[in-house]
């Protein structure tokens, strides 16, 4: 299945019970009056951050959630039971919004938000008792549960994102970098999902390498280039074929005004020549690599590692 870090899904608690219309009826107890019970009510819907999921491809399908009903009232004043809460699992990093606002940040396993309330519960006829209305028939139904449409954003806790036009070496640098097995051919495109590589330094402390699918030609981004990933990387890894004809000023400037507006406003970015030769860096690169023969990659890697052992986490 492809990574999806976007869902619509909707959301409904469950009806609340309706009143119950009992009057009590035992042998010697003429006259027993009312004894109808409210109804439970319904089950609440809850967003929840669980760290056994990894993203939200389950709800291209799974989009109407409901919680469960109230129970309706009973004879001698017995209230019906209360609907089982629905908790809706998600990735930690999903955002919550609603009406296009942020109602939640699940950053953490555990944290959850409540996104429908269940119905009330209806009233029984005991409710409606009085010294001047001793056989009361009237009873109040149950409340439909809130319904609402609910939108779930997944950013990854990544630290490093590599982005970068077609062809521009960037699966390369992530098994070079990392040893993740992503897909590494000469045509353009070849990253159809996010690739994910963990990057560990001398003190086995792990921060994780995402290599995005590439731009268009032109910069733009495309519909699956999964760009909402860089939001929280603390380094973005710019790569640059350092082969092609084209200056390499004008294609660093075109995949910026793609890949800028998804990047928070700390993070740095480091241009990194691929295909080329560390001994003679290009002038417009922080960086050299020759992914296939090895060259570059540890000053890259000890780079990165001392970059993301000084900097905080992004929120």
């Amino acid at each position: 299945m492809p990574f999806t870090d976007r869902a619509r899904i909707h959301v409904e608690g469950g009806h609340g019970g309706g009143g119950c219309l009992s009057f009590r009826r035992e042998k010697y107890i003429p006259r027993g009056g009312p004894d109808g019970g409210n109804g439970g009510r319904g089950g609440r819907v809850y967003v929840v951050a669980d760290e056994q999921e990894k993203d939200l491809t389950r709800f291209r399908h799974a989009v109407h959630h409901r919680a469960q009903a109230g129970g309706a009232g009973e004879g001698r004043v017995k209230r019906g039971r209360a609907g089982d809460d629905l908790e809706i699992a998600v990735p930690p990093g999903t955002r919550v919004l609603r009406d296009d606002e942020v109602i939640a940040e699940l950053d953490h396993a555990g944290d959850r938000v409540q996104v429908a309330r269940g119905g009330e519960g209806g009233v029984g006829n005991r409710a409606f008792r009085s010294s001047t209305h001793q056989a009361p028939r009237e009873t109040v139904p149950g409340m439909p549960g809130e319904e609402a449409w609910v939108t779930l954003e997944l950013r990854l806790a990544v630290d490093v994102a590599l982005v970068g036009l077609p062809n521009s070496g960037k699966s390369a640098v992530l098994v070079a970098l990392t040893g993740a097995g992503a897909t590494v051919a000469a045509w353009p495109h070849s990253t159809r999902e996010p690739a994910l590589g963990p990057l560990e330094d001398d003190e086995g402390h792990l921060f994780t390498v995402i290599d995005l699918p590439g731009l268009a030609a032109d910069g733009t981004p495309r519909d699956d280039d999964h760009l909402v990933q860089c939001e929280r990387a603390r380094v973005i890894l710019h790569c640059v074929d350092a082969s092609d004809e084209e200056p390499a000023e004008a294609r660093i400037a075109r995949a910026r005004e793609g890949f800028g507006p998804f990047t928070h406003e700390g993070a740095a970015e480091w241009v990194v020549a691929t295909h080329a030769d560390p001994a003679d860096r290009p002038a417009w690169a922080d960086f050299a690599v020759d992914s296939v023969a090895g060259e570059g990659v540890a000053a890259l890697r000890e780079a990165l590692v001392r970059a993301l052992g000084a900097a905080p986490a992004a929120a």
